[in-house]
């Protein structure tokens, strides 16, 4: 009894490995950079925001891209890791030191912001093909965008349930 027992399992995760392999994995998400570009265009010429404009790709996958033509807000996300991949133009990022009080108000528990930039942290130019990685609570800011626009993926992926403030 316990043979055909075994036999009988031994069967049914065959037969579950064989349906599993007949559907296969979804395929990737795919949006063209021309979709993309165009979206962001359509996008900025209807608003001016400091968040710039946004087209989701995927959860927590974003391509933003922001004006010189608004102040920047500095900012932190306690609970998640960003990345950031720059794909066109240039500016000035800083990263680390405090946020420089008061607070403006934020309507996302994962945003901690001010409009007055960071006391302290790392200046660097930033361009093209630059990558960036801050971890939760990392102050950062673009100080200066050079020309009209920086535009940038962004990925900012929930890591932690604890908030992490330097503040």
């Amino acid at each position: 009894m316990r043979l055909l027992l075994v036999a009988v399992f031994a069967v049914s995760l065959i037969g579950s490995t064989i349906v599993a392999q007949e559907s296969g994995a979804p395929p990737g998400i795919y949006k063209p950079g021309s979709e993309i570009m165009e979206e962001l265009d359509r996008a900025a010429a209807s608003s001016a925001s400091a968040g710039g404009w946004s087209v989701a790709i995927s959860p927590g996958v974003s391509v933003r891209r922001r004006s010189s033509s608004v102040a920047q807000y500095a900012i932190i996300h306690p609970w998640s890791v960003e990345i950031y991949r720059i794909l066109e133009g240039s500016g000035t990022f800083v990263t680390g030191g405090l946020l420089e009080l008061p607070l403006a108000a934020s309507t996302d528990p994962n945003i901690v912001r001010t409009e007055h930039g960071i006391k302290g942290g790392l200046a660097r130019q930033v361009s093209a093909g630059d990558i960036l990685v801050l971890q939760p609570g990392t102050p950062h800011w673009f100080s200066t965008i050079n020309g009209e626009t920086i535009t940038y993926m962004e990925s900012r992926i929930q890591i932690t349930t604890h908030p992490v403030q330097y503040q």
